[in-house]
Order: structure tokens, then C-alpha cells, then sequence
């Protein structure tokens, strides 16, 4: 994905540092994409501990967070939606942790108003009744 990105990118103008062009944040975000992966996998191939590949529970338990939000943030609000993404996503967790959810979620829901509702102007609500 990270090559792809790049090779997208190289088709604009890069221009400079101090005169940015079109490609040079593609480019930018790909090269960081491409490092990531290939940190990623020389981490991954150097660990001993491969138990298994598939783990429904963490794919599937993300999944529904995000599919949560998206469903959510429409119709009862950012703080809601904050709400039901963190505490499907700590469920994909062994052990199940629920006052660190609980915990995380309050936090990130306050964070997410402060900043996107009254910081960037961002026009959702926090809470649609």
C-alpha cells in the first residue's frame, strides 16, 4: 500500500520543502506507510512466539467497534458513539478490563467533544437526543 501510495504521488509536482506541491504529502504518508510495514515485518520475523494466525475475537471485536461509530455518529451523537466504539474494542482484549474501558471511553468522549466539537468547529453533536 505504501509503494502504491508513492507511485501515486510521484505523477503530481513535489515541489520543496518550502514551496510544498501536490505530491509531496502523498508521497510523505506513503514512504511513512512503507518504513512502518517493513519495521513491522522485520520485528515480526525476529519473534520467537507464533502461536496463531487467525484470532477471530481482537478482527472481529474492532471490527463492530468501527462499524458501531459510523452507525452511531449520525443519529445519537459523538459522545455515544465514542462510547460503544471503545467498549467493543476492549472487548476484544483478554482479560476484559471494564472500568479501564469505562474509563478510556469517558476520557476519549470528552477529549472528542473538546477538540472536534468546539475546537475545529466539527458540526455533530455530542449528544442527539
Amino acid at each position: 500500500m505504501g509503494l502504491y501510495i508513492i507511485w501515486q504521488g510521484s505523477h503530481y509536482d513535489i515541489g520543496s520543502l518550502r514551496r510544498m506541491g501536490p505530491g509531496f504529502f502523498p508521497i510523505m504518508v506513503g514512504s511513512m506507510l512503507l518504513l512502518f510495514s517493513i519495521l513491522l515485518v522485520v520485528e515480526q520475523w525476529h519473534s520467537e512466539q507464533i502461536k496463531g494466525f487467525w484470532i477471530p475475537r481482537p478482527i472481529l471485536m474492532v471490527t463492530a467497534g468501527f462499524v458501531a461509530f459510523a452507525a452511531l455518529l449520525e443519529r445519537t451523537g459523538l459522545v455515544p458513539a465514542t462510547l460503544a466504539l471503545v467498549i467493543l474494542v476492549s472487548l476484544s482484549e483478554k482479560p476484559v478490563r471494564p472500568w479501564a474501558a469505562v474509563a478510556t471511553a469517558v476520557c476519549l468522549s470528552i477529549l472528542g467533544v473538546s477538540v472536534f466539537i468546539y475546537g475545529l468547529g466539527v458540526p455533530v453533536a455530542a449528544i442527539r437526543w
